[in-house]
Order: structure tokens, then sequence, then C-alpha cells
């Protein structure tokens, strides 16, 4: 994977003491903290053992879902109802490209990271971020800018809903399925009670 020169979006803006986001600064902040970790993973994939990879990479998909989310739930609505139809084929494209990447998430969450496929996984995820997060930025974002979308008040839904996303309980399921990637002790145990009954 190429390095490039991203440039920092600017920290939320700060009004009588409160925080304040607008949403296009809060998506941009989020690609960027997500082809960090992207370059992250590429940097110590070949050195870590398999506990590493997978929390790396379970990190990656954690973030990317709940970036998702966020777009699915608020941003890609909102952006349709102000554009009017002037950018249908655009928000549809990326909800197809957001649905492909879940689909990718999906069946990292359920590989070990000691599978062969593991790291070719993530690199194809990379460059599916990558090139989703560009289309979105040249493409819909300047559309957005210059709408009459009430941008802080969108960011500040947005911002809300990712930290009740983020901070949110962890079933069982998904406990299976870090164990499953980790090759943690749960998995074996399952499995091996499976055998003998």
């Amino acid at each position: 994977m190429a390095h490039k020169t991203v440039a920092r979006p600017k920290p939320p803006k700060v009004e009588d003491g409160a925080s304040t986001y607008d949403a296009l600064d809060l998506l941009t902040a989020d690609h960027v903290e997500l082809d960090g970790m992207f370059q992250a993973y590429q940097r110590r994939r070949r050195h870590a053992d398999r506990l590493e990879k997978g929390k790396l990479a379970l990190r990656i998909c954690q973030a990317l879902t709940v970036h998702g989310t966020l777009k699915k739930e608020i941003f890609y609505p909102v952006v349709a109802a102000v554009l009017d139809g002037e950018s249908d084929e655009l928000l549809c494209r990326a909800n197809v490209e957001q649905d492909g990447i879940q689909g990718l998430i999906s069946k990292i969450e359920d590989t070990p990271a000691d599978d062969p496929r593991f790291d070719s996984m993530i690199e194809v995820l990379a460059t599916h971020v990558a090139r989703h997060a560009k289309a979105e930025e040249e493409q819909i974002f300047p559309k957005v800018r210059h709408s009459r979308l009430d941008l802080l008040g969108t960011g500040e839904r947005m911002a809300a809903r990712k930290l009740e996303l983020a901070t949110a309980h962890l079933g069982r399921q998904v406990v299976r399925q870090a164990r499953k990637v980790m090759g943690g002790k749960g998995t074996e145990r399952a499995t091996s009670r499976r055998a003998i009954r």
C-alpha cells in the first residue's frame, strides 16, 4: 500500500466550552484514522502473533462498522433530502460500496487471524475503504459543503451516535467472533466440547 500525504482535519470547534462538530470534518477525521489503522496493521502484520493481528483487525472492523452506521443512519439520509435527487446516483453507489465493505468486515470477523487469507482480506478491505473515502471526499462532500445542510447540527447528531455506538455493550456473539479471530481459548473449548458430545 503506497503512503500518501493526507491533510489532517481540523479539531472540533469550541464555543462557550462545548465542542461543535462539522459533519464533513467528522467523517474526514474518521477516514484519516482508518487509513492510519490500516497502515499500522500493514507495518505490524509480519511480526505480530495471531492475537495481536486479530486485535488490530477487529479494531479496524469496529471503527468501520461505527463509521458506516453513522453514514447509513444519519449522513446519507440528510444528504439525500437536502440535495433533492441531485446526487441520487452518487448516494446509491456509496450505499452499495458501504454494503460491500460491511460484507468484507463480516468475512474478516468470521476468519481466524492465522488463516492464510487473513492478511489479503485486510488488504482488500483497505483498498475498498480508501477508494470509497476518496469518492466521498471528492464527489459528495463538495456538493454537501455548498448545500443548505446544517453541517454543525448533523455533526452533533453523528458525534452523539458515534459515542453511543462506541460505548455499547458487546453481546456474546461479538465476543465469540472475537475469540475466533484471535484464536482464543473460547473457540478451542467450544470445539472440543462439540467433539465430545
